[in-house]
């Protein structure tokens, strides 16, 4: 079997042996490196300062839940690809659907630093679109500039795409149901649909 293997793809059976042992080492450090900052990321600092961060940024911050959110953009064409992702702190209260708390964060030196907080509603947006899962942004007079939130339950450190260690099931399972009647709420006061559309 390791003979027609090896034909097929075009290499000596040794050369796919070492392959395959190098791929199954590679795959079980991974494996390990990701479980151990899923133990770290339940209690981690990080998940701590986006708490303290919503605390003492968004006014009666100790009455919202705190979450991390990130989002990707890719740019480019067939030759050439860029990828931008973007991170945020969000307050949101599963009691209080007309609005939310956003603000753009960064992980500088291992610490995280923040940018001008948002009150995202029907006041400062031009529609809100996506479901339950993703929601974007959309602000009024500026097209390109779109805030896309993601709060997943798990997240460790993989290089760029995710600096941060921080588990939180219970905020990303209260997220969902709040995001889906916040793009509701939000759209239904603006008159518009979930494309800006306006509802006839």
């Amino acid at each position: 079997m390791i003979q027609k293997m090896a034909d097929y793809i075009g290499v000596s059976p040794q050369a796919l042996i070492i392959g395959l042992v190098v791929f199954a080492v590679l795959f079980v450090i991974i494996y390990i490196k990701i479980s151990i900052d899923e133990k770290k990321g339940v209690n981690s600092q990080e998940k701590a300062e986006i708490r303290k961060l919503i605390d003492q940024v968004v006014p009666d911050g100790s009455q919202y839940m705190a979450a991390y959110a990130h989002s990707k953009e890719v740019y480019g064409s067939r030759t050439m690809r860029r990828e931008v992702y973007h991170y945020y702190a969000v307050g949101f209260r599963p009691d209080q659907t007309d609005h939310m708390w956003v603000i753009p964060i960064g992980v500088e030196n291992g610490k995280i630093v923040y940018t001008q907080p948002a009150r995202a509603s029907a006041d400062t947006l031009a529609f809100v679109s996506g479901n339950q899962y993703c929601i974007q942004l959309h602000f009024p007079n500026d097209k390109k500039n779109i805030w896309e939130i993601n709060v997943d339950s798990s997240n460790t450190r993989m290089g760029k795409e995710c600096q941060v260690n921080i588990q939180q099931p219970e905020e990303a399972e209260a997220f969902k149901t709040f995001a889906g009647a916040f793009l509701e709420q939000v759209n239904q006061t603006l008159g518009v649909n979930k494309k800006g559309r306006p509802v006839t």
